[in-house]
């Protein structure tokens, strides 16, 4: 509009309606379908997805688009395996901040 991007939100909704709908790409592609609709577009003018499990993965290929990668995945894998050599010290780490997290046990540190 006026020179600048917009973009719109399709949906926060579930996409799981009927006892037999699951998280596959076909309840995926039914569900996006839906919203496009209320904003009176196709299907068809989709030309990428963002995203990076399987349904999404199964999804994109389903629709014949582009899947563009989650940068917070990707993210994630970097600093588990970066991490992995210190699993063992993070897990104590992570048991000592859970006991902490009450004011009693934190004010013994002062």
């Amino acid at each position: 509009m006026d020179g600048v991007h917009v973009q719109q939100l399709l949906s926060l909704t579930t996409i799981i309606h009927e006892p037999d709908d699951d998280h596959s790409a076909k309840t995926h592609y039914t569900a996006i379908k839906s919203f496009l609709a209320l904003y009176k577009k196709a299907i068809k003018q989709c030309v990428f997805f963002v995203g990076d499990n399987c349904g999404v993965n199964k999804l994109a290929a389903l629709m014949s688009v582009s899947l563009i990668g989650c940068a917070s995945h990707r993210l994630n894998l970097a600093v588990k395996a970066y991490t992995q050599e210190h699993v063992d010290e993070l897990a104590k780490i992570q048991q000592l901040m859970i006991k902490l997290r009450t004011l009693n046990q934190a004010s013994k540190l002062l």
